[in-house]
């Protein structure tokens, strides 16, 4: 075989190897101040901007889905219960919400792209810091701004349909509410769900400050604070791949 059949042969593998896993393998090596080499940074320096780059390419992913529409699916999506609405209805019509965003999830759609980043760069003992960065992201804009976690959770829900897997959609809501009623601070129980439910954080925190992008007064110009968070990520990226 060639070598660029072997090449390719590599890639298709290393594909379906992060297709079957959620989260990225942890280094191969200590993380280390000192080994800096070729220019480059170190492997330390490289991991602390990677917390900032990964969430903003997860948090750019979540405004792709949110701000340019997802086709097909409906309005509804991921609503709360109604109050005219049995329990049997209501979980017949989660089960047909699954069905619609597994059948949405194509290559190329933002939560491939989510799951992407995930997958290829966020090992498990990132996660804490992307979960981080994402929370410092809404806080940059929440600021003082008076919010009902109520509303903030009927918002972000249906972002969270979208985008997050259906298995973690249970998880993802409870981290969902308590990360609302917390305006956004990681407090000691969301931390300890996150160590068991870590995909399902990084979706609820990140459905959180996507809706934030929605609303004129809380983020006035959104278009510009979404291409200012796409320069960011492109310039410190730099640093890390």
């Amino acid at each position: 075989m060639g070598k660029g059949k072997r090449l390719r042969a590599q890639r298709v593998k290393d594909q379906a190897a992060r297709r079957e896993r959620e989260l990225a393998p942890e280094p191969s090596r200590p993380v280390s101040t000192d080994d800096m080499g070729g220019g480059r940074l170190s492997s330390y320096a490289r991991r602390e901007i990677g917390k900032q780059v990964f969430a903003w390419m997860i948090l750019l992913s979540y405004l792709e889905g949110a701000l340019d529409g997802a086709d097909g699916l409906p309005g509804d999506l991921f609503a709360p219960q109604k109050p005219d609405e049995s329990d049997e209805d209501y979980a017949a019509r989660v089960r047909t919400d699954r069905l619609l965003v597994e059948a949405q999830a194509v290559a190329g759609s933002p939560a491939e792209q989510v799951a992407e980043v995930l997958s290829s760069w966020v090992p498990p003992s990132l996660v804490p810091g992307v979960v981080d960065q994402l929370a410092a992201e809404g806080l940059r804009h929440l600021d003082t701004t008076p919010l009902d976690p109520g509303l903030w959770q009927v918002g972000a829900r249906p972002l969270l349909g979208i985008l997050c897997p259906p298995k973690h959609w249970e998880a993802a809501l409870d981290q969902l509410e308590a990360l609302a009623a917390s305006r956004l601070k990681i407090t000691g129980v969301i931390a300890e769900q996150l160590t068991g439910q870590p995909v399902a954080t990084v979706h609820a925190a990140a459905a959180l400050v996507t809706w934030l992008y929605g609303r004129p007064d809380i983020i006035a110009e959104p278009q510009a604070a979404r291409l200012e968070l796409a320069e960011r990520a492109g310039k410190f990226g730099e640093f890390v791949f």
